[in-house]
Order: C-alpha cells, then sequence, then structure tokens
C-alpha cells in the first residue's frame, strides 16, 4: 500500500468530520472545506492504487528490464495526474479488447 492511499483515506476521514461538522453548526465555509478535503482524499487514493498496479507490473517485468521500469514508475510518481489517466486509459482498453472477443 503507497503513502497516498494512506494519507488519501486521512483527507477523505478529515473532510467528511468538517463537512458533518459544518453542517452540524450550519457553517457552509466548513462543508465546503471538507467537501474539498474528501474530494482531494479520494484522489490520493486513485493514484495510489494507480501506483500500486504499476509496482506490481514493475515486479512482473523480466530481470533485465526491472531498473528501467523502475525509473518509469519513479518519474510516474512526480506526475499524478497523467500517471492515473494513463493507467485508467489502459484499463479501458483492455477491458474494451476483452469484451469485444466475447
Amino acid at each position: 500500500m503507497t503513502d497516498e492511499r494512506i494519507e488519501g483515506g486521512a483527507y477523505q476521514a478529515s473532510g467528511k468530520t468538517k463537512k458533518g461538522f459544518g453542517k452540524l453548526v450550519g457553517d457552509q465555509k466548513l462543508q465546503v472545506e471538507g467537501a474539498l478535503e474528501d474530494a482531494k482524499g479520494r484522489s490520493l487514493e486513485t493514484f495510489g492504487k494507480a501506483m500500486d498496479a504499476v509496482d506490481r507490473l514493475v515486479e512482473k517485468a523480466p530481470v533485465d528490464y526491472r531498473d528501467r521500469a523502475r525509473q518509469v514508475a519513479g518519474e510516474a510518481r512526480k506526475r499524478p495526474l497523467v500517471t492515473t489517466l494513463s493507467v485508467a486509459g489502459v484499463g479501458l482498453l483492455l477491458a474494451g479488447m476483452l469484451t469485444r472477443r466475447r
């Protein structure tokens, strides 16, 4: 499990707490802040899941390519949005290919 997934869970919990407390006391600003933190947490968690998938792929790579695969994974961590979208795109392509065969 990546640090991003843990951090994402913490942001989600904090955001939901703020949002709920904001509703309780009628503070709309606090509700919005909570919703934003919750969304940030969900995004971080999704990125963490994508990086977990990348790490599993690196370990399955042939031994000769693992160092290069680790470098690519390191670069992927620096660009969370691109990485998340890329992994999602590959997943959609694979799902489309599998469903067409049936």
